[in-house]
């Protein structure tokens, strides 16, 4: 996710383990060599952080081609392309990870999330779902929040209420959560529920802008016109230079 707004940013969102372990599975890379993979992999995850998604997908394909069996390389290589919107290499990379270590749980919430982007939210459910139901997954707040986002896509409102309610359950300053909380209740038409969502998601993340223009379209919907002009005047003051902000003045127009 690109937006600077979203106050969870891809590290958390995707549930990153930076587990520094070897695997050498049929594997001969001599030591030195799995060290500077290492050391470039670690270069990458700096260069994600600092959002600088080109750079660091540079040095992790060369991390990747120095110890291919690192499951921790592939996913944080999986984790640059998705951070470059290449979600098809995303997958195919994460798919590796956990082929060299099947038991690497984080992964699974990251195929679900390269899935979801290409559209197979099928099987981004059911790779979320595995996530969950291993007790090893140390953040399945994410996983749950991630499920939500494919049950809405599938427009499966109830099923996409109880997974954000669950994220909200575990992490209950989870804004994210409370937002996708607030699109399942408008998806359903009940735009009182979604109000409340809205309003907390920003209460948690006051500067994520795509907060206060999804809770400005409620306002408008419920004939709320001044907090609807105020909803969307923040939109623009958050993100001036955004087509989130064209689509704010758009809303306005025609607003006392």
């Amino acid at each position: 996710m690109k937006n600077k707004n979203d106050p969870k940013r891809w590290r958390g969102f995707w549930g990153l383990s930076l587990l520094l372990v070897i695997v050498s599975a049929g594997c001969q890379t001599s030591p030195q060599v799995k060290e500077e993979a290492l050391s470039r992999m670690r270069l990458g995850d700096s260069l994600l952080q600092e959002g600088k998604a080109t750079q660091a997908l540079g040095e992790l394909l060369k991390a990747a081609e120095l110890d291919p069996g690192n499951p921790v390389i592939q996913n944080v290589l999986g984790i640059a392309y998705l951070e470059k919107g290449l979600p098809q290499p995303a997958a195919e990379a994460f798919k590796k990870a956990l082929e060299l270590d099947p038991k690497y749980v984080e992964v699974r919430n990251n195929l679900g999330t390269a899935y979801l982007r290409t559209g197979r939210i099928p099987e981004a459910v059911a790779e979320f779902t595995r996530a969950l139901e291993s007790p090893l997954y140390a953040t399945p707040h994410f996983a749950y929040y991630n499920r939500g986002q494919a049950y809405l896509a599938l427009k499966d409102y109830g099923q996409a209420r109880q997974n954000f309610t669950e994220a909200i359950r575990l992490s209950p300053r989870y804004s994210l959560a409370f937002h996708g909380l607030g699109l399942a209740w408008k998806g359903s038409g009940n735009l009182e529920e979604a109000l409340e969502a809205f309003k907390k998601a920003i209460e948690y993340a006051p500067q994520y802008a795509q907060g206060h223009y999804d809770l400005g379209e409620v306002f408008l919907e419920l004939n709320q016109q001044a907090l609807a002009r105020m909803a969307f005047q923040e939109v623009i003051r958050l993100a001036p230079h955004t087509d989130l902000a064209l689509k704010a003045k758009e809303k306005m127009r025609g607003l006392p």
